[in-house]
């Protein structure tokens, strides 16, 4: 049971648990209201969730790519060894 006070009374759900939930109702062999009923939020609100990821309105955050300075050193080249078997001319 989820106690309410002060002037605020609604939930705040943060994107990944929305996606979670609509992931779990989404499941082969998952009953949509169950599933609302669980979480206890109601059906409408998951329709509208269900809705929002299908429209790419809510989807997981992606983490854009980080470049990574990386050295070429001219010496590596130099001093790899040479294949086995092969003879030097």
């Amino acid at each position: 049971m989820e106690i309410i006070t002060g002037t605020e009374r609604r939930r705040r759900w943060r994107d990944e648990d929305k996606l979670r939930i609509v992931a779990e109702a989404e499941a082969p062999d998952a009953v949509f209201a169950l599933v609302a009923r669980r979480h206890e939020i109601s059906r409408g609100q998951l329709w509208k969730w269900r809705g929002q990821v299908r429209r790419g309105e809510l989807a997981p955050v992606r983490v854009e790519p980080e470049f990574i300075p990386v050295r070429v050193m001219a010496s590596a080249a130099l001093s790899m060894p040479r294949a086995l078997g092969k003879s030097a001319a």
